[in-house]
């Protein structure tokens, strides 16, 4: 069986220093279909190795430098949204998650 690759380890820091950034942008001046909740996979450089991750409701986007040469966006997924849930309520708790 194949194990699955963890992302979020790798990218922990530089990841929640922008998604941080992000949540208090939207505290301040956000509307709510610009909020994080809606932050997904918006896809992946192989050549760069540049992990953009951003909202789907708005061209609201950042990137992040990686070491990865490949990122299966089935696997990234379900990692990042309990991430990105995990964090919104510890730090952000302001900001629904569902």
């Amino acid at each position: 069986m194949k194990e699955a690759i963890l992302y979020i380890p790798a990218i922990n820091e530089e990841l929640t220093r922008k998604f941080n950034e992000v949540c208090n942008i939207y505290k301040i001046i956000g509307f709510k279909h610009e909020t994080p909740r809606y932050f997904n996979f918006k896809g992946f450089d192989m050549d760069t190795k540049i992990l953009k991750i951003g909202s789907t409701q708005t061209n609201i986007f950042f990137e992040i430098q990686t070491d990865f040469d490949f990122i299966h966006s089935n696997e990234f997924w379900p990692e990042f949204k309990e991430w990105r849930t995990n964090f919104l309520k510890a730090n952000h708790p302001t900001i629904e998650t569902i």
